[in-house]
């Protein structure tokens, strides 16, 4: 209510001397003339003037028209006000690097673990059935949904396992999990310029990167202990226009780390700048190294610190190297092109 009389009072304050006189009549906001009923206010009021209370109530009337001009043009004002604000806001370039547009359709494939490898209550037919049993990576898919949902309550997001994906039309298409227990991103290996070769499980999938003959892997201490792996996000646009984001990595925290790296609230915001500074709207392939310090992520920020690898091209052209600083990653090794 208090925001109400502040609209008013500022639109009555933009009106001529004659209508604002009329209008603080009508809305009681005269002392002097200031009764219960709106009636005796205009009759004060044309006693005041000397003029017939009708000739007040036209007065009256025109002064609330204008009134009502004023207040649309004042909301529209605020609207844009607003508008600008949340343009301006912190994670706002991250809605436009992440095509998080209001009402945007976001779909989000997650890899699914292989049905010999499921718990029973995986399957529909068990009677404690849980959906999400048999998906892959849920520290991503959790990760990405709260994310975007943070970024843009507007976006209508959905996930499925490969298993149960069809073409649906998104605006966003993310796929969460590499290759070897995610159908779907098996369908754009064709177009990238790099895979993971296949090992039993078990067993790393290195990196593998033909054209710069390549092959990068997880690194490990001489106990077996894991210290880096490797993140790869690559973005790709569609012919119909579908931005589409896949989430890769030699293991699982490879995976989480190619979703952080670029939504964080803060650093994240800092390294999709630096990657659009640097490309543009190009599709790419960026690699970073990822840490696990106990139960914490240790990503770099790229706007302090170069990643691995950033590979880019336009309009479909062939990838290539826009930044390479591999020499400086212990688990690199050099292979035939």
């Amino acid at each position: 209510m208090s925001e109400l009389v502040a609209a008013i009072e500022r639109g009555v304050a933009q009106l001529s001397a004659d209508q604002r006189a009329h209008a603080e009549v009508d809305f009681n906001l005269d002392d002097e003339h200031e009764h219960p009923t709106l009636t005796e206010r205009q009759e004060s009021l044309a006693q005041k003037l000397g003029c017939a209370a009708k000739t007040v109530r036209r007065h009256a009337d025109q002064a609330l028209e204008t009134l009502i001009y004023v207040l649309l043009a004042d909301q529209q004002a605020i609207a844009g006000q607003s508008v600008k604000r949340r343009q301006t806001a912190p994670g706002s370039g991250l809605l436009t690097f992440w095509r998080l547009t209001a009402g945007a359709r976001v779909d989000i494939v997650c890899s699914e673990i292989p049905e010999d490898e499921r718990p029973e209550y995986a399957a529909p037919s068990d009677r404690n059935y849980l959906r999400y049993a048999k998906f892959a990576d849920l520290d991503t898919l959790i990760y990405l949904r709260t994310r975007f949902a943070q970024l843009s309550p507007d976006v209508n997001v959905r996930d499925f396992a490969p298993s149960e994906y069809y073409d649906t039309q998104s605006d966003v298409l993310c796929v969460v999990g590499g290759p070897p227990w995610n159908a779907t991103f098996r369908e754009f290996l064709p177009m990238l310029p790099f895979h993971f070769e296949p090992h039993p499980l078990g067993e790393d999938d290195p990196l593998v990167l033909p054209a710069l003959g390549l092959m990068i892997g997880p690194h490990w201490t001489a106990k077996q202990e894991l210290l880096q792996d490797l993140a790869v996000l690559t973005r790709l646009t569609l012919a119909n226009g579908t931005t589409v984001f896949l989430f890769g990595g030699c293991l699982t925290l490879g995976v989480l780390g190619a979703a952080r790296c670029l939504l964080e609230p803060d650093r994240g915001s800092r390294s999709a700048g630096y990657i659009t500074d640097l490309i543009g709207l190009d599709d790419f392939v960026l690699v970073v190294e990822a840490r696990r310090v106990g139960g914490l992520i240790d990503l770099p920020d790229l706007s302090a610190v170069e990643p691995l690898l950033l590979l880019a091209r336009a309009a479909n052209e062939p990838f290539t190297a826009v930044v390479d600083n591999t020499s400086r990653y212990p688990a690199t090794s050099r292979t035939s092109s």
